[in-house]
């Protein structure tokens, strides 16, 4: 059974603009399960912390995983791989203004006795914001994930283990066995991780 203590930040609420300051900098993943729960942040915002989602029973989605190797050696693959999808895709930053438009100007008049009143409302302007993007920021995680399938490794959804699992259930080896039924996931809440099989 495989073993692994990995090094997990304790509030990850995680968006798109984050997730590509993470691929822009390589040194800046700490750890592969990390690294798993920002991949899957392509799909969206994160808004739980992992302990939230692993006491919800959620799987970690996206986990490097290649049988037979070590925690240093998935790391390098991932350093790796980060630093070539950066050369590999370098930057390629946009100016973009978001859509803007201006409500309907509406008028209504009263009349009392021989006075006109009239209020006008609407005339807002909203909306036309500038701001600055990678437009390479997605072609650069399909090269990271390019890189990383061709060293091997593929990308899996990992189950919560039930809660109250320990370190002490999963066997302690040094490398990941076969993905199997039994490959889960269990994490503290402070921050200690593991992935392995339980019952073998």
């Amino acid at each position: 059974m495989d073993f692994f203590i990995l090094g997990m930040a304790a509030n990850l609420n995680v968006c798109h603009g984050f997730l590509i300051k993470i691929m822009r900098s390589p040194v800046r993943i700490h750890s592969i399960l990390g690294l798993a729960v920002l991949v899957s942040a392509l799909v969206g915002c994160a808004p739980q912390t992992p302990y939230d989602r692993y006491k919800a029973g959620q799987p970690i989605q996206n986990f490097p995983y290649k049988a037979g190797t070590t925690p240093a050696e998935t790391q390098r693959s991932v350093t790796d791989c980060q630093i070539e999808a950066a050369q590999r895709v370098p930057q390629q930053m946009v100016i973009q203004t978001t859509p803007s438009y201006t409500t309907p100007v509406q008028t209504q008049c009263n009349q009392i006795g021989t006075q006109t009143f009239c209020n006008s409302t609407g005339g807002d302007a909203y909306g036309g914001q500038t701001y600055t993007s990678d437009a390479n920021a997605g072609l650069r995680v399909q090269a990271f994930a390019q890189c990383m399938g061709d060293k091997g490794y593929r990308f899996m959804n990992v189950p919560a283990c039930p809660m109250g699992t320990t370190a002490a259930d999963l066997d302690k080896s040094p490398v990941l066995r076969s993905f199997s039924r039994n490959t889960c996931y269990f994490l503290t809440e402070s921050g200690q991780s593991a992935v392995g099989n339980l019952g073998e």
